[in-house]
């Protein structure tokens, strides 16, 4: 449907805002509905009319896809929903039509408790009381993963390709909880990935006259003495000073790591560099991040190197560099986009100390917490190790949907890493729900503990009503019964256990999916105005 041009800014009261939300909200949540599951279906988008139909089973895709739906009140519920599940795929990888079934049941449900005369407040404190109930229920339930085909299965469940699955499965296996991985897209059907060792950094080579290999247009240095300065080397006498110091430590190579390099400064490692006797070999690499990553890439990088950083914000400026101020690294690679630094075993302890800050730091941060993706990043280089994943496919459209559905699969593995897996399918929160039998609320503040119990099995029933299976609401209670190690086979159409079968979801990722949707639900539920605009903004970006 076309946007109504013509649609007069107005301002809607609490009655017609509910209205409004609740039919963006269904809109959403009934057109991924169908997707969720093994036997899911498919969301067709007609793309430009020249074209065949596209057929989408992944919920942040297919909301991407939605720009309007045609009708201004509507809108207002749907980009709602669409910035929820485009967010929580983006975090975890996984769980957006989950996501928004979920919201769509926690907010409907909570809407005629507001009805029906209870409390905002207390509804809300109830609310978020059982969701961490719920959230303690789901880690008591966890179990780890143990085996490159238990990553693979994770994977399995975004990206629905078995060989795709099993290579991402295994980088995952290979380089750890914190692995770096990046997706490269190829122009035709491709599946490959390489292994690169050492702390990774994006970084390029200051000048073209610095390769020590020409042709691969890469530079590799061994054991050698490391400079780290965070900020421009402008002057010959900073680069000056470096060389001395790191000819007193009795190396043959010097590796500068700087913000950027100037010219003047440049041309005196660059000089070295063809003298036929010169006393020592020189490497310049430029870091690419800029503000507060580049600053904790250097912080991190003393802690690999032992160096300490110079420049204008630190106790020293290059030109006035000593020995003590020189670290060293076993080995250090840098071509167009990567460095590469593989420190030496001495440096393990203080590595390991700030790994487990960092992995500390991370826990006690919410899923969508802006810091969580820097201290990902963070922890990737110092534990060392970094994939290149390369996939293809002959068409663009279905090569920028295999690569942004490899790179949520990768995340969703490196949660299952952290957080370990629990029964999938949905049985993880049926089975959740018994956490909330402990909790006792007074007040109204218990009404919203029978929220969220009414509203957490709505995953499962729409994956078993998707299976085509009669009563999903006994499915449910059997389920139940059996106990929390179970899931439900809608394939197979009986209980198994989780494990053994390799029916499972992520935790981390099912943890998301409960707070997300409880925070969009509430967003919702406490909005009582909405102002309708005549030409309203629209963007590609959820």
């Amino acid at each position: 449907m076309e946007r109504i041009k013509n649609y007069r800014a107005a301002v809607a009261g609490p009655e017609e805002t509910h209205e409004s939300l609740s039919s963006g909200i269904n809109s959403i949540a009934d057109l991924l509905a169908p997707t969720l599951g093994p036997v899911g279906g498919h969301v067709v988008h007609e793309r430009d009319g020249t074209r065949g139909p596209e057929l989408l089973d992944d919920a942040a895709t297919a909301v991407r896809r939605i720009l309007s739906l045609g009708d201004p009140k509507v809108d207002v519920g749907a980009m709602l929903m669409r910035h929820i599940v485009w967010r929580i795929a983006g975090q975890v990888g996984d769980g957006g039509t989950a996501t928004a079934l979920l919201t769509r049941e926690i907010y409907l449900q909570a809407l005629k408790m507001l009805t029906a005369g209870i409390n905002f407040r207390d509804l809300e404190i109830g609310l978020q009381a059982a969701t961490a109930a719920v959230r303690q229920g789901l880690k008591d339930t966890a179990y780890p993963v143990e085996t490159e085909d238990d990553l693979a299965l994770v994977a399995m469940t975004v990206v629905k390709d078995r060989n795709l699955a099993a290579t991402i499965g295994e980088l995952s296996y290979l380089l750890g909880p914190d692995a770096r991985v990046s997706v490269e897209k190829f122009v035709a059907p491709f599946l490959a990935r390489e292994y690169h060792a050492g702390a990774n950094y994006k970084a390029e080579i200051a000048s073209f006259h610095l390769y020590t290999d020409p042709i691969r247009k890469w530079a590799i240095y061994g054991d050698s003495t490391i400079a780290l300065v965070d900020d421009t080397l402008s002057e010959a006498a900073e680069t000056v000073a470096l060389i001395e110091a790191a000819i007193k430590m009795g190396k043959k190579s010097l590796v500068i790591i700087a913000s950027h390099f100037k010219e003047e400064a440049l041309h005196v490692i660059v000089r070295n560099q063809t003298e036929e006797k010169k006393k020592i070999s020189i490497l310049g690499i430029q870091l690419k991040e800029i503000g507060d990553p580049r600053r904790m890439a250097f912080h991190d990088l003393t802690t690999l190197t032992g160096a300490t950083i110079l420049g204008r914000n630190y106790y020293a400026y290059a030109a006035k560099a000593k020995e003590d101020d020189l670290g060293e690294a076993m080995r250090v690679q840098v071509d167009r986009k990567t460095m590469q630094l593989q420190p030496y075993q001495s440096r393990s302890a203080a590595v390991q100390e700030t790994v487990e800050q960092l992995r500390n730091r991370l826990e006690g941060l919410r899923v969508d917490d802006e810091e969580r993706t820097d201290i990902i990043n963070r922890l990737a280089a110092l534990n060392g190790g970094m994939g290149v994943l390369k996939v293809g496919t002959n068409l663009k459209q279905e090569r920028e949907i295999l690569s942004n559905l490899s790179e949520r699969a990768l995340t969703a593995v490196s949660q299952a890493h952290r957080t370990g897996v629990v029964p999938g399918g949905g049985a993880a929160f049926v089975h959740a729900r018994k956490a909330l039998d402990k909790l006792e609320l007074d007040g109204e503040e218990k009404f919203g503990v029978k929220v969220l119990n009414d509203a957490l099995d709505a995953p499962f029933l729409q994956i078993v009503k998707n299976a085509g299976i009669e009563s999903p609401s006994v499915a449910a209670l059997r389920l139940e019964e059996a106990g929390p190690a179970y899931a439900y086979d809608v394939v197979r159409k009986e209980i198994v256990n989780a494990r053994e079968t390799g029916l499972v979801d992520v935790t981390g990722v099912q943890t998301a999916v409960l707070e997300t949707a409880v925070s969009g639900a509430l967003m919702a539920l406490g909005t009582n105005t909405i102002v309708f605009h005549r030409d309203p903004t629209q963007s590609m970006e959820p």
